[in-house]
This record gives C-alpha cells, sequence and structure tokens, in this order.
C-alpha cells in the first residue's frame, strides 16, 4: 500500500502485530507491541486536545531519548501538531528562545534535564508516566 503522509504509516502500523520497541533504562527493560504504541499515541493526542492544542499548534520536547517520546511525537501528527525538537544537552536559555521563535503551547521535558528557571508562557509537563497502555489517560507526571 502507498503511503502519502505519515499518519498513512501509523495507521498501516497500528494494525501491526508483535513487538515495537524494546528500552533499557539500566534498570530494566520494557517493551512495547504496536498495540501499545498506538493506544498511548491516541490517548496522549486526547490530552493535546484537553489542554486546547489545534493543528499547526507547536510542542518542544527537550529531553533524553525516552519510549513515551515517540507516542508523544505520533499524538501531535494525528492532531496536525508541530514538533520541535530540542536536544537535552541545549541550554534552558536556547529553549526559551525557541520556545519563544515556534509560540510553542507545550513543552515536555525528560528527567534528564532541569525544569526552566523563567517561565516560558507555556505550560511544562515532565516525561510521561510508564502506565500501562490501558490506563484512561496519559498523564503528565507530578
Amino acid at each position: 500500500m502507498a503511503r502519502d503522509t505519515l499518519i498513512d504509516f501509523f495507521h498501516d502500523f497500528s494494525r501491526a502485530r508483535g513487538e515495537f520497541l524494546v528500552y533499557d533504562d539500566g534498570f530494566r527493560s520494557r517493551s512495547w507491541s504496536y498495540a501499545d504504541l498506538t493506544t498511548r499515541a491516541i490517548h496522549f493526542a486526547a490530552r493535546l486536545d484537553d489542554l486546547g492544542l489545534r493543528k499547526g499548534d507547536a510542542v518542544v520536547f527537550w529531553s533524553e531519548n525516552r519510549p513515551e517520546w515517540i507516542a508523544a511525537f505520533w499524538a501531535c501528527l494525528l492532531r496536525g501538531i508541530v514538533v520541535v525538537p530540542i536536544d537535552y544537552r541545549s541550554s534552558q536559555d536556547f529553549l526559551l528562545r525557541v520556545s519563544r521563535i515556534v509560540s510553542t503551547k507545550l513543552i515536555l521535558v525528560g528527567q534528564e534535564v532541569s525544569l526552566p528557571k523563567e517561565s516560558p508562557n507555556a505550560p511544562i509537563w515532565r516525561k510521561l508516566r510508564r502506565d500501562t497502555p490501558s490506563q484512561k489517560r496519559d498523564e503528565p507526571a507530578a
């Protein structure tokens, strides 16, 4: 089947069976199936809707590599939201400058970065919980 967009690709792999990824954080190994990823992406897309994000809005990802960001990435694409990745080793000043330039509506922050000292005028959500994909919502961690 021809794929014209990344969303076509998402719909194809949402029907796939088997293991999608394995993530080892140094303490334990976790795996997600294609169905797990699909469920997480759809649930996180609903959280973006709840926040009022719309097509064309920007979400900044400022984090180390994490499997949760794959679901968040697909959620953004499902809603037409622009993903703005920033390397987690970048400075807070750089994060704030980019956030202002793109008028970000949300900043997703990983565990290995410090929360910005200055307000970026957008909500900041630290990594998503790693609960089972069957939970009702992927909520930001407190």
